[in-house]
């Protein structure tokens, strides 16, 4: 009983800062500046958008199932990809209780049983891969923006650091990672880049053809603060650091805004598909062991 409390207590405790934050956002700006970007969208660069954002979660998959492989779980590509469907559902609209990725841990333990410590190894290895291929990124738009930051021209130098503590961290934390490094990296490297194009769609579906580095710098910075589990699936981290950011740097408020609301809102519909794995579990067809020793593992969200 006192887990579910502190659970709901939690959860209550995201909520409340995600909407805050929402609140604290919308007061800094004008949402009827914001509401007309959408109202004047091209339809079709969003589509543009849609599109691409489905492939950095089919990619996403690709790489989820890289790791769970190192981790003998063996599982079809068709198969990890529901899981997959299935987790962001979880994280993204039911971020209380067990959430997606401790679903994920939960369920491939319980058919394949490879280990809930590895199945956990795989979820956390990936948000770092990704963290490192967001830094990468966020490094040469900079220097392809006309932004002008203090010490900005050493930023190169941030490079070959961050990929030497990703090295650091999986030979001491994550050994058994190790030998899939550069190819969890390079499925980092081509999901985001993904998401970078479909960034840039919703910019054109804005009209917005000046400056695009700086706001896809911006983009990327504020995708980090999704990383820090403080909100309901990022939401209200990213469009605060994205409004701080853009007042520093003197860019349009409420284009950044508009620009994180809806790549928010476009997640959310994909998201959402998920929902068909809730009622038709992935490994419905697998053969469900006669013991669960393992109890399931309340992933970040």
């Amino acid at each position: 009983m006192k887990k579910k409390i502190k659970k709901f207590g939690i959860n209550l405790l995201k909520l409340g800062v995600s909407v805050a934050a929402i609140w604290w956002v919308m007061s800094q700006i004008s949402f009827t500046e914001v509401l007309k970007f959408y109202s004047t969208s091209n339809f079709y660069y969003l589509i543009g958008a849609f599109i691409f954002f489905g492939l950095f979660f089919l990619l996403s998959a690709f790489r989820q199932n890289l790791s769970f492989r190192n981790t003998g779980a063996n599982l079809s590509q068709q198969l990890n990809i529901k899981l997959f469907w299935l987790g962001m559902f979880y994280n993204l609209f039911l971020p209380g209780g067990i959430g997606g990725d401790g679903m994920k841990v939960y369920l491939v333990n319980k058919y394949r049983k490879n280990g809930v410590k590895k199945n956990i190894g795989t979820m956390l290895v990936n948000r770092i891969a990704g963290l490192v291929a967001i830094g990468m990124i966020t490094v040469v738009l900079y220097y392809l923006s006309g932004l002008h930051i203090v010490y900005g021209k050493a930023a190169w130098l941030a490079a070959p650091l961050i990929y030497g503590l990703y090295i650091f961290v999986l030979k001491y934390f994550f050994k058994s990672f190790l030998n899939i490094h550069a190819g969890l990296f390079w499925w980092s490297m081509a999901l985001q880049m993904m998401q970078f194009i479909a960034a840039l769609f919703i910019l054109f579906s804005f009209h917005q053809t000046t400056d695009l580095f700086d706001y896809l710098f911006l983009f990327f910075v504020s995708a980090i603060a999704t990383a820090v589990p403080i909100t309901i699936g990022g939401f209200g981290a990213r469009e605060i650091v994205f409004l701080l950011s853009a007042k520093v740097l003197l860019l349009n408020n409420e284009l950044c805004i508009a620009l994180s609301l809806m790549s928010f809102l476009i997640s959310s519909i994909l998201s959402l598909g998920g929902v068909y794995w809730v009622f038709f579990p992935p490994f419905r067809k697998e053969p469900v062991p006669v013991k669960e020793s393992e109890p399931i593992f309340e992933a970040q969200t």
